[in-house]
């Protein structure tokens, strides 16, 4: 390794000011002592800058520089910018000659080259470099401005001459030289580190989302998994809530009386039913306690449950219950499901019953209308009654499974195609035109953009000339009415839905109901449908131009996780107050870690 010997500069000196009495007298100057006449004497003795660029202009023209010539061959390297830097090489004409005659035949036709090594974090042993970059050097000293992928590296050079047959031949090296980043950090997006007690570092998505990490942080967490057993007469009511369980990991038995269809003890979406045999033809309170005592004879064939999940009074007639872990769900009273009739004795003590086992449990699930009558009514304390959805939905027509790639097919396009779908009348109120003229400029960031017209109108014929003349036919197509089931496909396998409407149309309220119910983001303009978007937070609100059009559309597909916010936000507005069985369950479990510290 050849080294380079160090560099030597030139420096211009001003000339110190006298600190004793000035010589200079004339007009304007003060002969006297004091503090102008000390500032008087120094501003005379500092150059002027016409002194000072005649002196550096004799400097230069002597060029002390050139006249240097260093021992051996030498390169050396400096940043400019980030990303740009500065090489300056001389290697010696004795080097090269008896390099040449020692490499004979092969020495011919070989290129002089400048090679730069990314060395960046690592000891360079000449073969692990992270980049390797070549230059062609037109002669044997000389310098160069050169270029570098990015920015924040460490380089290092070699110069030297490339045979024929790929060897590299160095004549001189330089040392390590950084280049500075373009930013004080390379992490300059919205992520962050969250760094726990034991100096572990997590990777958050959104620092501003640091509130809400948090407070999940500090949620209890339940054991996993979790053995749950079910008490119920209706097997229906909590069969899909066992199921969610289940699919969260836990182990789930239903326990419910014995009838015609269910002898015997099964199992179905992992949750385990075993039958009670006792007199369904009893009166209520007596069939309790028997179910009661049947049950407590088959969990003693059993492993240990860690929770009971009680559903309504008359599973629930059991002491023993309450001193584990224990979960009580109401879905009706005995006040209530009289409806104002006469209270008969039957229905006075089912609702003495009733009364008594709400008031052992130490959390009761209820809905809210009902938890206010158990409250004024029924003189219930309110503390351990928890408003609760205890009837989920199941999904429907807008959530079932989907093969997303096949519907695209069907609309004409590519399984991977990125999709926008317009809705509404082929007509100038409702603004298709606007989007053919945006798509030229969505296409240049977004090859793989398609969009969907549905609808009918007199616009039909000129959309597709508009297209042809734009050279981007091949990224639209025009359906005419489509039957419903199509439509539903089509609309759940877009990424957004488009409404450019120069002003308000028929049926555009609808429309964008159904990209509310299907969960997907929406694009409106002010002078459409836009007043019921929320900015950035359910949709796009923007206006009635081509580029307007762009800036959402590039806005939509560059941040697909965004979209999916903003379209599950427009879906829980359409169903304020309705949850999904998932949703019934993952609460069911964190009520479960928060009430009871014995199962986290």
């Amino acid at each position: 390794m050849s080294s380079m010997p160090a560099l030597q500069f030139c420096s211009l000196s001003l000339l110190s000011t006298d600190s004793g009495p000035s010589t200079n007298s004339g007009p304007g100057t003060n002969a006297g002592p004091g503090l102008n006449s000390g500032r008087s004497e120094a501003a005379s003795n500092v150059p002027s800058q016409e002194t000072m660029r005649r002196v550096g202009w004799e400097v230069g023209e002597k060029n002390p520089a050139s006249l240097f010539v260093p021992e051996t061959s030498a390169v050396a390297l400096h940043w400019v910018a980030p990303k740009h830097g500065f090489a300056h090489w001389r290697i010696k004409q004795e080097w090269i000659d008896a390099t040449a005659k020692s490499r004979g035949a092969a020495w011919t036709n070989c290129r002089m080259v400048l090679k730069l090594y990314d060395v960046s974090f690592i000891i360079f042993n000449g073969l692990n470099a992270h980049h390797i970059s070549t230059l062609s050097l037109p002669q044997i000293c000389g310098h160069i401005f050169f270029h570098l992928p990015r920015p924040g590296t460490t380089q290092l050079a070699e110069v030297g001459f490339e045979l024929r047959n790929g060897e590299f031949i160095a004549a001189a090296r330089s040392f390590t030289t950084p280049f500075p980043p373009e930013s004080p950090s390379s992490r300059n997006s919205q992520a962050g580190l969250l760094v726990d007690d034991t100096l572990q570092c997590t990777p958050i998505g959104n620092l501003w989302e640091q509130d809400r990490i948090l407070t999940e942080l500090r949620k209890p967490v339940l054991r996993h998994p979790l053995r749950i057993a079910t008490f119920t007469f209706d097997v229906a009511a909590v069969s899909e809530l066992a199921k969610e369980q289940c699919a969260a990991g836990h182990s789930v038995h239903v326990f419910s009386p014995e009838r015609e269809d269910f002898t015997a003890e099964r199992e179905a979406d992992g949750v385990v039913y075993h039958p009670i045999a006792i007199d369904l033809t009893a009166a209520p309170v007596k069939q309790a306690m028997r179910f009661a005592t049947g049950v407590e004879k088959k969990l003693a064939t059993l492993p240990h449950f860690d929770l009971i999940h009680v559903h309504e009074w008359i599973a629930g007639k059991a002491p023993w219950i309450t001193r584990r872990p224990a979960i009580l769900s109401v879905t009706s009273l005995e006040l209530t499901r009289r409806n104002g009739g006469e209270a008969t004795p039957l229905s006075l003590e089912i609702e003495q019953v009733e009364r008594e086992i709400i008031q052992a449990f130490k959390v009761v699930l209820m809905p809210e209308y009902l938890r206010a009558k158990a409250i004024d009514a029924c003189k219930l304390p309110g503390a351990p009654l928890v408003s609760f959805p205890i009837q989920g939905r199941l999904p429907n027509e807008w959530e079932t499974p989907l093969d997303v790639g096949k519907v695209k097919q069907e609309l004409g396009f590519g399984p991977i195609d990125r999709v926008l779908l317009f809705v509404g009348p082929l007509e100038h109120g409702a603004g298709p035109d606007l989007l053919i003229e945006a798509l030229p400029s969505a296409l240049h960031r977004a090859k793989d953009l398609r969009i969907a017209f549905i609808g009918m109108g007199r616009m039909h014929d000129a959309l597709y000339n508009r297209a042809h003349r734009l050279g981007v036919h091949h990224a639209m197509k025009i359906f005419g009415k489509v039957d419903g089931e199509f439509f539903k496909r089509a609309v759940r396998a877009a990424e957004a839905l488009v409404f450019p409407a120069r002003h308000r149309y028929s049926g555009d309220g609808e429309a964008l109901r159904w990209a509310r119910l299907a969960g997907k983001a929406v694009i409106a303009t002010h002078g459409g449908v836009g007043y019921l978007v929320k900015h950035d937070h359910t949709g796009l609100a923007t206006y009635d131009n081509p580029g307007s059009m762009n800036w959402a559309i590039d806005r939509v597909l560059s941040d697909p996780a965004h979209s999916v916010r903003m379209g599950e936000a427009g879906r829980q507005q359409v169903e304020a107050g309705v949850f999904q069985w998932s949703d019934v369950a993952r609460r069911y479990l964190e009520l479960c870690a928060e009430k009871f510290a014995e199962l986290t």
